[in-house]
């Protein structure tokens, strides 16, 4: 796999989750047994609107022919992504979610693991 196949893979993962939370956000709530009052609703929108600046990355990273650009673009994907699995793992380990809150923590584990492997293991992009 290369690091623009991962890109590729998040940026369609992206796409999905920013525009439910941008767009339909009190059924994203409801989806995972969450509370919908105005100020979840507010934050679901603006994590949704970082989702889609962060699926903006990933668009712009599939071509750059600058192995540092995509490896600043990985480097931010992966603090992201990292920080994304902790909070999400925090939350569905409180019991505030129901059973697919564990989506959350899965594909950001499973991204965080992806985008460590590029920068960490195999350091150049093939």
């Amino acid at each position: 796999m290369k690091l623009r196949h991962l890109f590729t893979i998040n940026l369609f993962l992206a796409i999905f989750f920013g525009l439910s939370c941008s767009l339909f956000p009190v059924s994203v709530l409801r989806l995972y047994g969450l509370q919908s009052n105005p100020a979840a609703v507010w934050a679901s929108r603006l994590v949704g609107g970082a989702i889609l600046g962060y699926a903006t990355l990933m668009w712009f990273g599939r071509r750059p022919r600058s192995l540092d650009a995509r490896r600043a673009i990985a480097i931010a994907l992966f603090v992201q992504d990292a920080i994304g699995f902790l909070a999400s793992l925090e939350i569905q380990l409180g019991g505030a979610m129901n059973a697919l809150g564990w989506s959350n923590p899965v594909l950001y584990g499973l991204l965080t693991l992806g985008y460590g492997y590029f920068l960490f293991l195999r350091r150049q992009d093939s």
